[in-house]
């Protein structure tokens, strides 16, 4: 069954490498997401993010290691033009449909890589971003996330909801929706959530968030999120990470594992309706006790659903369908 996977860290696991004078080959490689695995999986499209760090001591330039990323995806495609090929429009995604390669798209996981420049937000989009979120797990000129400072050990942890979009935030969300670039609500608050529900004009996406009532963690949406999203006609990516799915209190024993990605899938379905639940994987940004540890394990999963009673046809539309539909309507 054909794969599309709405995000994915591989592009900055492969710059550490780089950094480390250890460069791994994208054919095959240690990580959760090379070719060989691609093809293992029977992927139809990878949206790969560029994560940014914006701890001073992490990164000298948040924009730089943005661009150092988009480097690599590029040299990618030079390297194996005969199985990958770019995705930027909805008429790529028609040319990717017949083409027998693998597409990959470009996204930004860290709205603060723009330095608060409507240009450099400008200039993303002109190299080939087509998705990124507002916010990591810092605030930034743009908002805040969803992880409150000072709370790690803490279960559940507290939402954010009062610290929501900065006006430059607003003016962020305005232009990506003008330039069709999808604002992705991942690791934004619960008050920025709102605040992109209320003034967005087109759907965009939660690329890897999971459902909060399976699972109470502060990355997972309500809801009222999930309800309010699906009114939207917005899409969210099932995400893999044990963290997000397993509810065990002992937060140092969670398991990912596909009984509990089914009950989240089924949960959103039932909130936001089949036709808005697609995957983020999260693959290259997760560890530990993982069912699914590969890109080269997602027949696993597709069978797993059915077997958990997630009738075929909804797991196409899980794995591709809804991805494929939405992406051709909002890029």
């Amino acid at each position: 069954m054909k794969v599309w996977d709405m995000h994915c860290d591989t592009l900055a696991e492969l710059r550490y490498a780089q950094q480390a004078g250890k460069p791994k080959s994208f054919l095959h490689n240690d990580l959760m997401m090379d070719l060989e695995r691609m093809k293992q999986g029977d992927y139809l499209l990878q949206c790969m993010a560029c994560f940014v760090h914006l701890e001073p001591e992490r990164e000298k330039s948040p924009l730089l290691a943005c661009l150092e990323e988009i480097d690599i995806f590029y040299r990618l495609l030079e390297q194996y033009p005969d199985d990958l090929m770019q995705v930027r429009t909805a008429a790529d995604i028609q040319t990717l449909l017949t083409s027998g390669k693998r597409g990959m798209m470009l996204t930004v996981e860290e709205g603060g890589a723009c330095l608060d420049s409507l240009g450099a937000l400008r200039d993303l989009y002109r190299l080939g971003v087509r998705m990124m979120t507002l916010t990591w797990n810092f605030k930034n000129g743009l908002a805040e996330p969803n992880i409150v400072p000072g709370t790690d050990d803490m279960w559940p942890r507290p939402a954010n909801t009062t610290g929501g979009l900065t006006e430059k935030g607003l003016e962020f969300v305005e232009e990506m929706q003008r330039l069709h670039m999808l604002v992705d609500v991942s690791h934004l608050s619960d008050a920025g959530i709102w605040d992109i529900l209320r003034v967005a004009k087109r759907p965009f996406v939660a690329s890897h968030s999971n459902a909060r009532a399976c699972c109470p963690h502060v990355r997972n949406l309500t809801d009222e999120m999930l309800t309010a999203m699906g009114e939207k006609g917005c899409l969210i990516g099932l995400n893999y990470c044990a963290s997000f799915l397993d509810t065990n209190p002992d937060r140092s024993q969670v398991r990912s594992r596909i009984t509990d990605m089914a009950r989240h899938a089924r949960y959103i379905m039932d909130k936001a309706g089949e036709d808005c639940l697609a995957l983020g994987s999260d693959f290259d940004g997760i560890d530990g006790d993982l069912e699914i540890a590969g890109a080269q394990d997602m027949p696993k999963l597709a069978e797993g659903l059915k077997k958990e009673g997630v009738p075929e046809r909804v797991v196409e539309k899980i794995f591709y369908g809804n991805a494929v539909r939405f992406f051709s309507e909002n890029l």
